[in-house]
């Protein structure tokens, strides 16, 4: 599959490795809005030799936009599940391209990358309390909410009342991340998913994965900056 195939409004994971260090972003690809556009992009390919790319949202921070500029220690592949299956990409060029109206990656590769044996999707390790609500169930029951992707969310409940695979269920949880400009940004998820996967090897709880219908941007946004947080939060503060 090239990477110009992937599907409009697909979840795009960015990820970039330099040693032990290690970041995932998450953006979402979106089409050229006019032919004006679509010849700039093209343009670009020409520039820097590639013959196939797709549009993807920019992601700022400190108000400016997030750039991919590799060392020689450094590795970035591209991940994108599309009808379910998961791609990579390793020769890849990422650009900021303006346009008109908005700002833009531009991922760029020549591969044509076959599937890939990665699970489905970056997931960004949450631990906090939530809420699940089981179909019409007057009620919700106490759950801890251990990780999330822009396509699914894992939780532990439980045991005895673990829902069934295949049901649906509606998740709620807030978080507060620190954005770059210091402040804090709360998010109050309230989320629908189906029950995918099941664990219940432990009986005092049980681990279920559920996946929602389609990729969520508002995760995207909070996983991107639960993963700037912890970088800086790693940063060594310089020495007086």
């Amino acid at each position: 599959m090239y990477i110009g195939e992937i599907p409009d409004g697909s979840s795009i994971e960015i990820n970039v490795t330099n040693g032990d260090k290690k970041i995932s972003l998450c953006t979402f690809a979106r089409t050229p809005q006019n032919p004006v556009d679509e010849k700039m992009v093209q343009a670009f390919f020409k520039k820097y030799r590639f013959g196939s790319g797709t549009l993807a949202d920019a992601i700022e921070r400190d108000g400016k936009f997030v750039g991919f500029h590799l060392t020689e220690d450094s590795e970035m592949h591209v991940y994108c599940i599309v009808d379910k299956k998961p791609y990579a990409w390793t020769e890849v060029k990422i650009i900021v391209a303006a346009f008109k109206k908005d700002n833009y990656y531009l991922i760029m590769s020549n591969q044509n990358a076959k599937e890939s044996n990665r699970r489905a999707g970056y997931r960004q390790w949450v631990g906090h309390d939530g809420n699940l609500k089981l179909g019409l169930e007057p009620g919700s029951r106490d759950v801890v909410v251990k990780d999330i992707s822009t396509g699914g969310i894992g939780l532990v409940v439980d045991g005895e009342v673990a829902p069934r695979i295949g049901e649906t269920v509606h998740i709620t949880y807030t978080d507060k991340v620190r954005t770059s400009n210091g402040l804090p940004k709360e998010f109050n998820f309230s989320l629908k998913a189906i029950v995918a996967r099941k664990d219940d090897s432990d009986p005092r709880r049980t681990v279920i994965g559920c996946q929602f219908d389609k990729p969520n941007e508002t995760v995207g946004q909070y996983i991107n900056l639960k993963q700037i947080e912890h970088k800086q939060s790693q940063r060594v503060p310089p020495r007086r």
